[in-house]
């Protein structure tokens, strides 16, 4: 008996388990859910260098030798770009134009480029290469005419920038002072003679030089006298240097032309 109890009592347990309700699933909180990671985002495409940047450089300005007709060849620096040249140079006594224009290619090239001529008489020997001039002004002229045609030059409105050195000074100033508006714009070197205010009287400008150990007081008083005169003026002293050689060409003509280009007169509508 006790044990047919003990099955009925535990077969009413069984039954009574059997109608209770299941305990109710959890639903998680929206609000305390942490959102699932996003995908790994993929790495952005690396665009490829661009190319180094290409600089323009221009060659070394040089110096080249064109043959003239009837005469010794001419020494030219052509300006950027290969423009015409803007600048005439007559060397001294028993020189040599190439040479000179040696001492400042890059100042010439920047400025329109230059074209010298040398003498018209050989000094010594006819191979060596020095040479002097006549002291006519006419004669230099129709040669340097010669050698700006062979240049490809033909004179601007504005008028040439002339630079002579010790006679070609001396010359220089003459073809000024004959032709002002041909010959514009003057730089005179180390001068045998006094700079004379009267023969430039017509230029647009004037840049007096020299070597300080020259004849830096003569070219010093000349700018003053010419500036005194009404013509813009001003002096350039080269460092260190004797008659007849250039010391830091490059940056003294540099200075010279720049002057020049920003304190000479303007061309008046007369001529």
């Amino acid at each position: 008996m006790p044990r047919v109890l003990l099955a009925v009592c535990l077969l009413a347990l069984a039954a009574c388990r059997s109608r209770e309700t299941p305990p109710p699933s959890i639903v998680p909180d929206p609000a305390q859910t942490t959102s699932p990671l996003p995908p790994l985002l993929a790495e952005p495409a690396v665009a490829p260098a661009p190319p180094p940047t290409t600089v323009q450089v221009d060659p070394p300005a040089h110096v080249d030798r064109l043959e003239v007709e009837k005469d010794v060849p001419t020494s030219v620096v052509r300006g950027r770009a290969g423009q015409a040249p803007r600048i005439v140079f007559l060397p001294g006594v028993c020189s040599n134009a190439y040479a000179y224009l040696l001492s400042f290619p890059e100042a010439a090239r920047a400025h329109g480029g230059v074209v010298a001529i040398d003498g018209d008489r050989p000094c010594g020997a006819a191979s060596s290469g020095f040479r002097s001039f006549s002291w006519d002004p006419v004669l230099q002229d129709r040669r340097l005419q010669a050698a700006l045609a062979v240049a490809g030059v033909s004179p601007p409105p504005d008028g040439l920038t002339l630079v002579g050195y010790s006679a070609g000074a001396g010359i220089g100033e003459l073809m000024v002072q004959r032709w002002p508006h041909r010959y514009a714009r003057v730089v005179l070197i180390g001068a045998p003679s006094d700079p004379s205010p009267a023969r430039l009287s017509q230029a647009r400008g004037v840049v007096t030089m020299s070597c300080s150990r020259d004849v830096p007081g003569r070219m010093r008083d000349a700018a003053r006298r010419i500036s005194a005169a009404g013509v813009p003026a001003t002096y350039l002293e080269m460092p260190g240097c004797t008659h007849g050689n250039i010391a830091d060409g490059e940056h003294v003509f540099e200075m010279a032309f720049d002057w020049l280009t920003e304190n000479a007169k303007e061309i008046r509508e007369d001529g």
